[in-house]
């Protein structure tokens, strides 16, 4: 029998309620709100809401000092002084972590700070990584092999989708063999890969430096730097500058035995294949009257061998947001002015038999004539934060559109009667958002990486199929019917992915701390590496 009493106070099988006074409901309304934080941080998806769950034994702490100073117990002169106490203490403990702790960047793509003591020796990344060289696998067949393949960022499409490779799938059996391993400086740039060659960007010092490696060694052929560009220092002062580490993010691209480069800062460079020499360089975002990014310029060049351009992109905010040089001199042939460049590189593809140029872009997706630069179609995307995802066509109307954030992915559709465009949004879902990586497509799924877990969506309606392993805020790539994933702690897995689940068949410790690089296949060649470290793999040949 439940006996209800005055004040809501009362009994049940014997047992008492707590008299339902002021204080108590404050106090329950106070744990109500606590929990009701964290319970939507945790379940949102988010990693950026983490933050919260950081933050919230502070927020608690402050929240229960005011209620104690309202209603805890005993006389009002007692309730300052405990709240006072309580409050001193929060502000202890934030006057210690600014000045006697250093932020060092994030532990993880989930923005997690790195906090040392200010009196800890900074650490050089790259302290216990040594240079090795397998010279015991390669023969005069490898060697022919380097010198014909090639790849640029994602693959030669930009997609990260490879129909057909020549290396065996079975890495259980057959395991990758180990070229090379060598220190790197800091970067999350990739490898752009010819002629037995491997090129990427990396930080030495006060340095932006493109490096050139021999395929087949690791060791370098020569370098070109730019002296005194240093991204964070660029940009000090500005909040969470320093969140996403030092260095060049943006992979090189090679074509007609030249070297195409975007640094960090927005200064763009065209080298000699062979030699390294400067044959031009412009700032996109100085030219133009615009700002670095947030996060540092981390867009690949594309090549338009027809037109004779390389398309960049230039400033995230004001200026020119996408820019069409002359491969040869550098001189823009036509800019493209919206709502501000993202951090996904633009692609060539054909959509309803026309030719043309897709990006993402800071605040829409649209698409351009390579000659000119003139819109064809554009379909708004607002969203405060980075859109770093890929743009992938999954037809010759439709595209898939991917970022996290909480801005949604969408599935767009594109007519077209006459010269007129017009773009239809199919769906838009939340289960499929990429922070720093791109989706692929196998069937009638995507697979990508969904703030850090692999996940998987039906393309015909957006809804989650599968959200499982946690591999952090890593990369993947599919080759033929297999992923290969690089996860954020530097492991490297490879395995099946259906729309019911994904299959790991085997794993590589390639790499030993946080990975955000995305890996670089060319034939039977994989190039990983991350801030400190670089490691080649030749993957076991597929028996015909």
């Amino acid at each position: 029998m439940l006996l209800v009493k005055s004040k809501w106070s009362g009994t049940i099988w014997g047992s008492k309620f707590p008299t339902m006074n002021k204080r108590n409901v404050s106090l329950l309304l106070l744990i109500l709100v606590i929990g009701g934080i964290i319970a939507y941080a945790l379940g949102s998806g988010l990693s950026a809401f983490r933050w919260l769950v950081l933050l919230s034994p502070l927020f608690a702490l402050f929240l229960f000092a005011i209620w104690y100073f309202f209603f805890g117990w005993g006389e009002r002169r007692t309730r300052a002084k405990v709240s006072g106490i309580l409050l001193l203490c929060i502000v202890l403990i934030g006057a210690g972590i600014r000045f006697l702790t250093r932020y060092e960047g994030s532990t993880s793509g989930a923005s997690m700070p790195k906090l040392v003591w200010i009196w800890a020796e900074k650490q050089d990344p790259k302290a216990g990584i040594e240079t090795k060289v397998n010279n015991e696998v390669v023969d005069r067949t490898i060697e022919q092999e380097a010198k014909t393949v090639s790849t640029g960022f994602l693959g030669h499409d930009a997609d990260g989708m490879w129909d057909s490779v020549s290396f065996s799938l079975d890495w259980e059996a057959n395991p990758p063999a180990e070229l090379w391993r060598r220190p790197i400086g800091q970067g999350w740039a990739s490898f752009g890969i010819a002629n037995g060659r491997a090129i990427t960007m990396e930080q030495v010092g006060d340095n932006e430096q493109i490096t050139c490696m021999d395929l087949l060694t690791g060791q370098t052929i020569w370098t070109q730097s730019d002296e005194g560009v240093n991204f964070v220092k660029s940009k000090e002062g500005a909040p969470g500058a320093v969140m996403g580490g030092e260095g060049p993010r943006s992979t090189p691209t090679i074509h007609d035995a030249k070297v195409y480069v975007m640094g960090s800062t927005g200064i763009a460079k065209c080298l000699d294949f062979e030699t390294g020499n400067l044959i031009w360089k412009k700032n996109v975002i100085t030219d133009y009257g615009g700002l670095i990014p947030k996060w540092g310029k981390s867009n690949s060049p594309l090549i338009l061998p027809e037109e004779g351009f390389v398309i960049v992109t230039g400033s995230e905010t004001k200026g020119v947001n996408i820019i069409a040089l002359d491969l040869q001199s550098g001189e823009a042939e036509w800019t493209y002015k919206t709502g501000g460049a993202s951090y996904s590189t633009p692609r060539i593809v054909t959509m309803l038999g026309t030719r043309q140029i897709i990006s993402v872009n800071a605040g829409d997706a649209c698409g351009l004539d390579p000659a000119s630069g003139k819109e064809l179609w554009k379909y708004g995307w607002k969203g405060a934060w980075p859109k770093v995802g890929q743009p992938i066509p999954i037809s010759d109307s439709r595209i898939l559109l991917t970022a996290s954030y909480g801005v949604g992915s969408p599935l767009i559709k594109l007519g077209k009667d006459g010269d007129n465009w017009s773009v239809t949004e199919l769906w838009k879902s939340t289960r499929m958002k990429t922070k720093f990586s791109s989706a692929v497509i196998l069937g009638d799924h995507a697979y990508g990486i969904d703030e850090g877990r692999l996940a998987a969506i039906d393309l015909a309606t957006g809804n989650k199929a599968w959200k499982r392993e946690k591999y952090g805020f890593g990369q993947q790539i599919l080759v033929e019917d297999h992923l290969i994933i690089q996860t954020e702690p530097g492991d490297v897995v490879i395995g099946e992915p259906t729309p019911e689940k994904f299959v790991e068949k085997a794993r590589i410790p390639a790499l030993s701390s946080m990975t955000w690089n995305v890996p670089s296949l060319a034939g039977r060649f994989l190039l990983l590496r991350n801030d400190r470290e670089a490691v080649c793999y030749l993957l076991p040949k597929k028996e015909l």
